[in-house]
């Protein structure tokens, strides 16, 4: 089963924020009703459970047939939102105030690459070991990720933001992991070297 997604917000041209919620809540149900695949601008999806109660809720009215004025209260509701975009939320800097578990967390959840080296590098100062900042916050964001997708909440194109910022991160991570495994390494040959009998 395939289908044009963003057909069904045509009539929301020029609101991108409405268009948006749309698309995410259209694919969460149809998804989980039989669609194979859906053929949506990855850019104009936003993740189901961030959408707006509101307007979550006046969207699958109308998407689910809920309330025979379902179309009249959408359209209204939408007007007030007219000039609000993901971009502006994605740029809104309130995230950036919290820890850098939370901060790396986020920003895999939503693909955000603009802070991930010098987040990635405040951890690494922070927990000591590159390798604790994989398996620590990098693998708990991907968690997050991973739920999120299983539950149908999150799709493919936005899993695939948040596998690029790990992979920047890693890469950044990368020389300080090859730099530990030469010091470990290192400090094994010597520890041999002190074993080994003297001979006479």
């Amino acid at each position: 089963m395939s289908g044009g997604v963003s057909n069904v917000s045509f009539s929301f041209r020029g609101n991108d924020h409405v268009r948006e919620a749309i698309h995410s809540a259209f694919l969460y149900h149809a998804i989980k009703n039989g669609m194979d695949m859906g053929i949506v601008n990855p850019s104009q999806l936003v993740i189901y459970d961030d959408i707006d109660k509101k307007l979550l809720e006046l969207v699958e009215d109308v998407l689910l047939n809920r309330r025979d004025d379902a179309t009249e209260r959408l359209v209204e509701h939408a007007e007030s939102l007219k000039g609000i975009s993901a971009q502006k939320t994605e740029k809104d800097e309130e995230w950036r105030k919290g820890t850098v578990e939370e901060r790396l967390s986020h920003a895999l959840v939503k693909g955000l690459v603009e802070h991930i080296d010098a987040d990635t590098e405040e951890a690494r100062l922070k927990l000591g070991r590159p390798l604790h900042v994989i398996e620590g916050p990098l693998m708990d964001g991907m968690n997050v990720v991973g739920d999120l997708f299983g539950s149908g909440k999150m799709f493919l194109p936005q899993v695939v933001k948040s596998a690029r910022v790990m992979k920047k991160a890693v890469a950044y991570l990368e020389p300080f992991l090859q730099a530990e495994k030469k010091r470990i390494r290192k400090q094994e040959l010597l520890v041999t070297a002190d074993k080994t009998p003297e001979k006479f």
